[in-house]
């Protein structure tokens, strides 16, 4: 079942950590660039009395002012990274609603790690209904996947996602079957395949994967 609802006090003290951690970052990153600047100057200087002729004085200014350029590019680039998780962040605060996935069901398909790509999951829902999601944060733990579980996440300025978190309530639960290797693949690769980044729900049944996927279960031949 997917609902709205309020962001949970602790997901409000999530969001305001990242927002701490982002404030860290610019300022360890001003720090550098000031730093990075100081290094070029006073390197810049030593070898100022060390040169002699005047164009090497121009192309040693010239090298001192490349370099701290590059250091000012790399800063602004970072800081503009960050102050647009800032906002995306600070519009999910003001806006304090979270995107509530609840899963209880007995039956799933496991589409298993391959190269770091994360674990995805093809979860039998009851009315006839497939939840698709997956990716890094569902990697198995010792309580997940279980019978009884909850995916809260929180949306930015742009609908990426800047909180994810799961609430684990049932027990244990082992797949169906694991599908790896090119057969894996083979599913994520087909236009068909719902978007588990997306949380898609689609209608069907884990017994007819295939042909939902292949696009053959309303038409057959």
């Amino acid at each position: 079942m997917i609902t709205e609802r309020p962001l949970l006090k602790k997901e409000i003290k999530a969001l305001n950590r990242d927002l701490n951690q982002i404030k860290k970052r610019n300022l360890t990153q001003f720090k550098f660039l000031i730093g990075w600047a100081l290094l070029a100057i006073i390197v810049g200087s030593i070898f100022y009395f060390i040169l002699d002729s005047e164009n090497e004085h121009y192309l040693l200014l010239g090298t001192v002012i490349v370099y701290i350029l590059i250091g000012v590019w790399n800063f602004t680039e970072n800081y503009l990274k960050h102050d647009r998780q800032r906002k995306s962040i600070d519009f999910a605060l003001e806006n304090n609603r979270a995107t509530s996935i609840k899963v209880v069901s007995n039956d799933y398909i496991e589409l298993s790690e391959i190269e770091d790509d994360g674990v995805n999951y093809l979860f039998q829902l009851a009315d006839n209904k497939i939840l698709s999601f997956g990716g890094q944060d569902f990697y198995q733990t010792k309580k997940f996947p279980s019978n009884d579980f909850e995916i809260a996440v929180c949306y930015g300025l742009k609908d990426e996602i800047v909180l994810l978190e799961k609430y684990v309530y049932g027990e244990k639960l082992l797949p169906r079957i694991k599908i790896t290797g090119q057969k894996k693949w083979d599913l994520l690769s087909s236009p068909k395949f719902p978007d588990p980044d997306k949380f898609i729900v689609i209608e069907g049944q884990l017994d007819d994967i295939n042909e939902l996927i292949n696009g053959k279960i309303n038409n057959p031949s």
